[in-house]
Order: C-alpha cells, then sequence, then structure tokens
C-alpha cells in the first residue's frame, strides 16, 4: 500500500479549488457533495487544496503547500499529496477504488463492477442498523457476540 485511504470530513470546511474547466467543475461538485465550501485561492482555515490547470500548477501548488495544505494537482500523481479515488456512493456507505494515480480508468472500472454488485438499498441497510445500535447493544452486551449477531445476519 502506497497510499493510506482516509475518509475526510469536509462539512463546513473551506477548500482551495485553483482552476476552470471540466476537471475544476468535478472536484467542485465533489466537494460540494461533502459539504465543503470551495474557496478559489488560498484562505485561512482551508483544509485541503486542488489545482486544476494545464500551466502553472507546479507554482501554485508549492505555494498551497507552503502555506501548510495538502494539494491534490489533477491527473498529475507526481505532484500531488493525495489523490481522490473512484467513488460508489450508497450513503452512508461510501466505497474508495483507488490507484494511486496510476490510472483513473482502471479505477472507473473496477468502480463501475462494485456498483453493479451492491444494492441500491444498501445505505437503507446502513442507516438502519446505525438506528438498532443500542437494541443491538442491550441484546448482545459483548462486542464479539454482535459481531458473530450482525455476520450471521448478513
Amino acid at each position: 500500500m502506497r497510499q493510506l485511504p482516509i475518509f475526510l470530513n469536509l462539512s463546513g470546511r473551506t477548500v482551495v479549488l485553483v482552476g476552470e474547466g471540466e476537471a475544476a467543475d468535478a472536484k467542485a461538485r465533489l466537494i460540494g457533495r461533502a459539504g465543503g465550501r470551495v474557496v478559489p485561492a488560498w484562505e485561512a482555515g482551508a483544509t485541503i487544496a486542488f489545482v486544476a490547470l494545464d500551466k502553472g500548477a507546479e507554482a501554485v501548488a508549492a505555494d498551497l503547500r507552503a502555506r501548510g495544505l495538502l494539494v491534490n494537482v489533477v491527473d498529475r500523481p507526481d505532484l500531488c499529496d493525495f489523490t481522490t479515488p473512484a467513488i460508489v456512493d450508497r450513503a452512508p456507505v461510501t466505497i474508495a477504488v483507488g490507484t494511486g494515480g496510476a490510472s483513473a480508468g482502471l479505477a472507473k472500472a473496477v468502480r463501475q463492477r462494485i456498483e453493479a454488485l451492491l444494492p441500491a438499498r444498501l445505505g437503507a441497510l446502513a442507516a438502519a442498523l446505525h438506528v438498532a445500535r443500542g437494541a443491538m447493544k442491550a441484546r448482545w452486551p459483548a462486542a464479539a457476540d454482535r459481531r458473530r449477531a450482525i455476520d450471521a445476519a448478513l
């Protein structure tokens, strides 16, 4: 494993997005879906940054990195502190497929296969399990017993 997969809570957080065009628009949609607030330049309190520029990306990325931000430069994995995966969204279940920037096309193909396997209502099941947590803890106080019950049910 060459990268640490994490799920970052962007709700209400500021995310720098430098660039225009299709790639920048896609990143803006992604940030918005995650609850982030997009700004076009560094701002105090910014969490991470995306750079979607054909020219000057290296300098912009270096400036943002010098301000303490982790930076993703679209289609330039050699300039990235992090990459964005292909996403299967069955909220609250989220599955990320990453290749470390090696091949976005491969990540997309794997995502599509996973999407075909998983029911659209998977998120509803996850939400129901969350609601039932208290009842499950009461019925099976030991964590190992709860895990076995859930494993058997699923």
